[in-house]
């Protein structure tokens, strides 16, 4: 099975610049491919950011840095200024916007936070994204400090450079390292569960949203 058509684009959406690293060892895959990857974050977090004792700017420039070391190219990064952790309050405007970059990039393959993720942003985004890209396949890729519950039934398969990939990424992110989840521990040590889970040596795992073949 061939989830996506040579040249199709995957679009990327995040709430926040970092939640690219949900699926990094897959958009690091794509890339590799030459697969054309879009990225969009939809808040700047400018009100986190502050509260860390950071300037806002710096996590804007972490987030083009940690795409970079994914394979996403420059000109295929957008960003929007919802505020953060206010997402529900502004669903029709999000809404509206996905619709926009439907339109604008139409995408194969859309990746967003899985349904099971308990933050509002994230749910607000990823309720909103089925709807608007009803006819495009979508996957949910998992944030497991932000599940209850999880309906992860698809695995990836990865090889230890786009995992590798995936933490240099994350790394970038200096602004968010009092984390719990932070570092490269907790995300080698996913990928390698679920590379178990896989017959594999790495993998993420996603929730199966829509697919279309």
């Amino acid at each position: 099975m061939q989830l996506l058509s040579p040249n199709s684009p995957t679009l990327v959406l995040c709430a926040h610049p970092d939640d690219e690293i949900g699926c990094g060892a897959l958009v690091s895959m794509l890339t590799e491919r030459q697969q054309p990857v879009h990225y969009c974050y939809f808040s700047n977090c400018a009100e986190s950011t502050k509260a860390l004792g950071f300037n806002p700017d710096l996590l804007i420039e972490e987030c083009y840095e940690s795409c970079s070391e994914l394979g996403i190219e420059r000109e295929r990064i957008q960003g929007f200024d919802f505020p953060v952790r206010h997402f529900p309050q502004h669903r029709q405007d999000i809404l509206e916007t996905l619709v926009r970059l439907r339109k604008e990039i139409d995408p194969g393959l859309v990746l967003v936070a899985s349904r099971d993720d308990i933050h509002q942003d994230h749910a607000t985004l990823t309720n909103e994204a089925v709807r608007a890209f009803k006819h495009c396949s979508i996957i949910g890729y998992e944030f497991p400090w932000n599940h209850m519950h999880s309906h992860l039934d698809m695995l990836v398969r990865v090889e230890q450079r786009h995992i590798e990939a995936k933490i240099r990424a994350w790394s970038r992110y200096k602004t968010q390292s009092v984390r719990a989840y932070h570092g490269e521990k907790v995300l080698e040590s996913l990928a390698r569960v679920r590379g178990v889970q896989a017959s594999t040596e790495f993998a993420e795992s996603y929730e199966t949203i829509r697919i279309f073949v």
